[in-house]
């Protein structure tokens, strides 16, 4: 099978009758234009275009191909006029919910790309600790971090993994040093969790790390414990994929954790074909891929060191 940029490079070469204009005419270099013809004459077990230093002239093949290659280029043409209106015509509200770290640092830096792709589509964020009910229709579609989730009849995806690292802030390093690993956590101050939050993998282990560390502050919401950690207060925990704007912090080790939180994205089985939720969800699922790269290498020698 061909490339439809094959076919264009043939089309534009047989309108112009020369490697080079029809480069010009696809804003490509002409060493493209014939390594696109040569792939597509490869593909066909035929050769379409003599070429000669006065220019090109199709073959007998070009010739009889021609006329089918332009229907071909007028349908592909056709679905992206299509494509695009349909984009243009979308429109009407779209119900996100997800926690206050993930609103912030995840669905609220999407939502400008989202909205230049679907300028019609207008996105209520529903931030904050409590789980709407996705099934009852509190939101179209969650994005929830999660260790393990429970069954239903809900629709999930996995979008990345969510590991946690120890941190603690320039200024507490300072004073009393980084802990280099599990064992120095007893000697350094830790900022834990209270209520559901202390449940969370990564604070439970540094309790059972460091049962007799002080404690300098609890808190139940995650985001003020990652403030606390970074105000001085004493040794926390963060998720890596946030660490890449936290000049701030500094990630003392990341622990070998039998059950590290990921990021899942959810919404209703009748939900995920209706037009407003089916193009969030493709475009939310590689944006956070990327997102998720160039933070890893916007940290990455502070991570692997």
């Amino acid at each position: 099978m061909f490339d439809w940029n094959d076919l264009r490079a043939f089309l534009a070469v047989a309108r112009h009758g020369s490697a080079a204009a029809a480069a010009s005419e696809l804003q490509v270099n002409q060493t493209t234009v014939v390594r696109r013809l040569e792939a597509l004459e490869a593909a066909l077990g035929l050769q379409l275009v003599e070429r000669s230093q006065t220019g090109s002239r199709l073959t007998w093949a070009g010739t009889r191909l021609l006329a089918q290659a332009e229907r071909v280029s007028v349908e592909v043409d056709g679905v992206m006029r299509q494509a695009q209106a349909l984009t243009r015509e979308l429109s009407g509200v779209l119900r996100v919910t997800s926690v206050d770290l993930v609103a912030d640092n995840l669905v609220i830096p999407a939502l400008t790309e989202f909205r230049t792709l679907y300028p019609g589509v207008a996105v209520e964020l529903i931030a904050g600790r409590e789980l709407l009910d996705i099934a009852g229709g509190e939101a179209d579609v969650a994005i929830r971090s999660a260790t393990t989730l429970e069954d239903s009849d809900l629709v999930s995806r996995k979008l990345l993994d969510l590991p946690f690292g120890v941190v603690c802030s320039r200024a507490y390093a300072a004073e009393h040093g980084v802990p280099a690993g599990p064992q120095d956590l007893a000697s350094h101050r830790l900022v834990g969790g209270t209520g559901a939050l202390a449940q969370m993998p990564i604070l439970a282990w540094m309790r059972e790390q460091a049962p007799l560390a002080e404690v300098a502050c609890r808190s139940n919401h995650l985001g003020n414990l990652i403030s606390a950690v970074r105000s001085g207060l004493g040794v926390g925990a963060a998720p890596l994929i946030d660490l890449y704007d936290e000049p701030d912090l500094i990630l003392a080790f990341v622990p070998d954790l039998p059950r590290q939180p990921e990021l899942w994205l959810i919404t209703r089985s009748d939900l995920r074909s209706a037009p407003i939720v089916r193009a969030f969800l493709d475009f939310i699922i590689p944006y956070t891929t990327r997102l998720a790269r160039s933070r890893a290498l916007a940290r990455g020698p502070e991570i692997l060191t």
